[in-house]
């Protein structure tokens, strides 16, 4: 295979070059039917727990076992509903003495009534393309904006173009901002202590002090550390030299300067901020043997469930195969169910086969996993970047400096502590990284959610829109994380389908056994597809809808072309808009002898069993913010004087009015005045409630009566003073005159407020407590009054007044 120049030999720097994976000579993988194994202690004490059946069984075949899936593991998160047929706690490993037998026994083994299903324990290799020479530092940046830099050396000097490209100025060239916007990203998150990162590789250097020491509350960076082959020593400990480049990539400690040399240092994507926020914890998960580059399908998937029950966020796999496994679609499944997104490398096949299948990364398809491919500097997709079905995305995997370890790689491989690294395997953990910044922004995000933000977040970098080459475009994180900013709500929910349609028949292919009706309708089977549907009303609290997807874990439908390889959920958003959305997913009806209402009739549930999971995003009207500037809390008035009361305001939707009212801490409210929803201050004119000074609260209320309504109330001490109330007429007031809509009115105490028109007929009588009122200029039969003149006259304990006003028109 052809690599770029600038990178070397890997026979020379880590060892001999990732094959195109294949199917190990004799193992097997194997999951025994419920009864037939005693799954508590084959997870406690391994294979030599299998009953004597079992082992006859095997060793009839010429098979024997050597490892049980669930030893060594946690299994504390929930597991996968029946349909998926995934339990891994009566997973085996077993081995032939040649290849021939492994394949003969494999046919016997699927017939086997002990046995639910069995499998080739396949092959996947790193996806590293090499490591380049060192780059020359570039000129530092000016130091205004070096100010808002992170003090990591290579960052500043440009070998990070990742982070931030500094274009021709740079060491690696290419085009000035054609980085995953890194440095706008971390204003908003850097990640968090409490959120780990997994890392199923070739294991971990815990003495780069980029990666391990210590948390800022005395713990261990590095956590939940296991190795899931069968090396004696059990250490997660890296020889080969890939998996310590990238955990770099993803979570390098950020802003904590210089390491080994003065000059030398880089910043990891979810790496904190050099302060009480260290970044994300790094859970490694030594999954290839020894000092090699290849990993099984068997362990990566045990480390899919480490990951998942020690409670990452997501774990990274910078491992990629040809052929398919269902052990590992199950662990990707299980994996995202329990809150543990898989990321994962699409491959370095782009010289020469470039949409050649690489899994598990084309699981992503199914929406398991997120797959990265590779770009470079100037925005391009990488010659050896790998699109093939699935694909999600790009993220820099050209030149990409990291770490390295602290000691040669077994194959004799050294570097200064850093190295510029290439292939998907470093493009992957940009996007892994992503995801400990958007769980620590948000961390209600769950399944899908990081696929759709993610992607959909994208900077397009290919044909305009979706393509397959560059899929949705490069890793944006600026841009990832104000999709999800503070304003946009996330509705997590699911529905039934609540109707259905007939839509055509045809031949049904059931390509795998499985739960549900799957086992029973394996093969091909004449059938009638019918469509579900269900829709759901989207909350008014909704002003914008940014984004409505489906979910894979509570999603129970199945794809609409007559072919199931596998049960995946799978279903589509139908349509949506402001108000509501609509899916629809598909189930299948045999055509055969047995009653029409039989659920075991339907591929691959019951009708009645259809569901969708779905997340909607959007603004939401949330309550205005509100802050009161003036009067100064504590403060002090006496009844006539004109109180200035100032406020700073927002609100995602708009702010219909504001009330200010004073509150006695003894007697009832009274409304001072009233202010439209555009100002920022109100006059009120104190009113007299009595002779003795009265202590309280002055409140302002802002009203968002706009569709959804909400408020937010402020208060603060304030203390009205007594009076004589001998003469509060004065404060009688009923403004604008002339008016047209409603009159604003001021009651100098709690009395009466009576309207009359000119031939002195009572059109409207308000009672008041004092302070502000209104006239709506209506009748109190909720007539409208016509233009002309008319009195408004005060009466109450303070006296009786009159106030001359024109209205115009209705």
């Amino acid at each position: 295979m052809r690599r770029l120049p600038l990178l070397l030999a890997l026979a020379l720097l880590c060892g001999p070059s990732p094959a195109r994976s294949s199917a190990p000579a004799r193992e097997l993988i194997v999951q025994l039917r419920a009864g037939a194994v005693d799954a508590p202690a084959l997870r406690a004490v391994g294979p030599g727990a299998l009953p004597t059946v079992i082992r006859a069984r095997f060793s009839a075949l010429g098979l024997h076992a050597t490892r049980s899936f669930s030893e060594r593991l946690a299994s504390r998160g929930t597991a996968l509903p029946e349909i998926f047929a995934f339990h891994p706690e009566r997973i085996v490993l077993v081995e032939a003495a040649d290849s021939a037998l492994a394949t003969s026994a494999l046919v016997v083994l699927a017939r086997d009534p002990l046995v639910d299903w069995a499998e080739a324990n396949v092959t996947r290799s790193v996806t590293l393309v090499g490591y380049a020479l060192q780059g020359a530092a570039a000129a530092v940046a000016q130091a205004s904006l070096l100010d808002t830099l992170p003090n990591d050396p290579h960052l500043r000097d440009g070998r990070q173009y990742a982070l931030w490209n500094l274009g021709p100025a740079g060491p690696f060239g290419g085009i000035p901002g054609a980085d995953i916007h890194a440095l706008d990203a971390w204003r908003s998150s850097v990640g968090d202590n409490a959120i780990k990162l997994a890392l199923a590789d070739t294991g971990l250097d815990p003495a780069q002090p980029e990666l391990g020491g210590l948390m800022p509350d005395g713990s261990a960076r590095i956590a939940d550390s296991l190795n899931v082959t069968d090396d004696p020593d059990g250490a997660v400990t890296d020889l080969y030299g890939h998996g310590t480049p990238v955990a770099g990539v993803m979570a390098s400690r950020t802003n904590d300067g210089a390491h080994f040399t003065p000059t030398s240092g880089v910043a990891g994507v979810c790496g904190g901020d050099g302060g009480r926020n260290a970044g994300c914890r790094i859970v490694p998960i030594k999954i290839a043997p020894g000092h090699s580059g290849d990993a099984t399908s068997f362990d990566i998937a045990r480390a899919f469930l480490h990951a998942a029950d020690v409670g990452a966020r997501a774990v990274n796999l910078s491992f990629a195969g040809e052929s398919p496994s269902r052990v590992e679609r199950l662990a990707l499944t299980y994996a995202l169910f329990n809150g543990c997104i898989p990321v994962c490398a699409s491959g370095n096949s782009g010289f020469d086969f470039p949409t050649l299948p690489w899994f598990p990364a084309c699981y992503a398809r199914d929406g398991l996993a997120i797959s990265v491919g590779a770009s470079d500097p100037s925005d391009r997709r990488t010659p050896f970047s790998s699109y093939p079905f699935g694909l999600d995305l790009l993220a820099p995997g050209l030149n990409v400096f990291t770490t390295f370890m602290t000691y040669p790689s077994f194959f004799g491989a050294t570097y200064p502590g850093y190295v510029p690294a290439s292939g998907t395997s470093f493009a992957a953990p940009h996007v892994t990284g992503a995801v400990g910044l958007l769980a620590a922004a948000r961390p209600e995000l769950s399944d899908t959610d990081f696929q759709h933000v993610i992607r959909e977040s994208a900077d397009d970098i290919g044909a305009p829109g979706y393509d397959e080459p560059t899929a949705y475009g490069r890793l944006n994180l600026a841009r990832m994380l104000d999709r999800v900013r503070p304003e946009i709500g996330i509705w997590h929910d699911e529905i039934v389908a609540d109707s259905f349609t007939v839509e055509g028949s045809g031949l049904l292919s059931v390509e795998e056994r499985g739960g549900g009706t799957l086992a029973r309708h394996y093969g091909t089977s004449w059938s009638t597809r019918l469509a579900a549907y269900g829709t759901t009303s989207i909350p008014d609290s909704f002003l914008t809808v940014t984004g409505v997807w489906l979910r894979v874990a509570g999603t129970m439908a199945a794809r609409g072309d007559f072919r199931i390889p596998y049960f995946s959920p799978s279903a589509e958003v139908l349509r949506s808009d402001a108000t509501s959305a609509t899916f629809r997913g598909y189930v299948y009806r045999v055509e055969e002898d047995s009653c029409d209402a039989c659920d075991d009739r339907y591929v691959p549930l019951a009708p009645s069993n259809v569901r969708f999971a779905f997340t909607v995003t959007g603004i939401v009207d949330r309550p205005p913010t509100l802050r009161v500037s003036a009067p100064a809390p504590g403060a002090a008035g006496t009844p006539g004087d004109v109180l200035d009361v100032r406020w700073q305001s927002s609100d995602p939707d708009q702010i219909s009015r504001y009330v200010v009212e004073f509150q006695p801490d003894a007697g009832a409210r009274v409304k001072l005045t009233e202010a439209s929803g555009q100002a920022s201050q109100a006059i009120a004119t104190l009113p007299c409630l009595g002779p003795t000074d009265l202590p309280g609260q002055l409140i302002v209320t802002a009203r968002d009566e706009h569709g959804h309504a909400d408020e937010t109330v402020v208060s603060r001490a304030f203390t009205l003073r007594g009076g004589a109330c001998s003469a509060p007429l004065a404060t009688f007031h009923a403004t604008p005159s002339p008016f047209t809509g409603a009159l604003s009115l001021f009651a100098p105490g709690a009395g009466e407020l009576r309207v009359h028109d000119a031939s002195g007929r009572l059109v409207r009588r308000i009672v008041t407590s004092g302070g502000a009122a209104q006239w709506d200029g209506h009748d109190d039969r909720g007539g409208t009054t016509g233009a002309g003149v008319y009195w408004v006259r005060f009466t109450g304990a303070a006296g009786t007044v009159t106030k001359r006003v024109v209205k115009l028109g209705r």
